[in-house]
């Protein structure tokens, strides 16, 4: 796995390199966030892909030390998705606190709540279980999914949806977890 070491320092070298590896290690877990933060499953990819262009736009890496690399990109794809919700509806602070909780416990993940992941993930039905575990755990993308296991893309997403809110109900205040989990995999 990509350390955000070298991906700071394939910015420095190439832009467009330091990009790329920003995307494979990121993308997915960003995606996933804010997917969970939102309820519309249209935007979750155009707030990661707003990030991140606005990561390489402003230059922002070159002000990071890499421990700070991956609390700005969930904090910034977090406040994405509050600037959205806020559009949508209103909020409450409670909400906010919720999601700073959130993000704060990405940080600090335990083994024994790693080990309760891994069981919940396996007691999801089969086809959840492996559309679960080859985006979220393996990081692939939807299209490589959906041909390995021989379904539609859009079989993917809904199996995906499906799984992470049967996880969700289970770990309602570790939500980030699930997308940090592939980390420890």
């Amino acid at each position: 796995m990509l350390s955000d070491s070298e991906i700071l320092g394939a910015f420095q070298q190439d832009m467009n390199e330091g990009g790329k590896l920003l995307f494979q290690r990121y993308y997915k877990p960003l995606v996933l966030f804010s997917g969970s933060m939102l309820d519309d499953c249209s935007f979750p990819e155009d707030i990661v892909q707003d990030v991140f262009y606005q990561f390489i736009k402003t230059r922002a890496w070159r002000n990071l030390v890499p421990s700070a690399l991956s609390t700005y990109l969930f904090r910034s794809v977090k406040n994405a998705c509050l600037n959205k919700i806020r559009d949508q509806r209103e909020f409450s602070k409670v909400e906010l606190l919720m999601y700073d909780t959130i993000e704060e416990e990405a940080t600090t993940i335990s083994s024994e709540l790693i080990d309760a992941i891994r069981e919940a993930i396996q007691k999801l039905p089969e086809k959840t279980r492996a559309v679960v575990t080859a985006i979220v755990v393996e990081g692939k993308k939807y299209k490589e999914a959906a041909e390995e296991l021989e379904v539609s893309v859009n079989t993917i997403k809904t199996l995906l949806s499906t799984g992470l809110k049967q996880l969700r109900q289970q770990f309602p205040d570790s939500l980030l977890l699930f997308f940090m989990v592939k980390r420890f995999f």
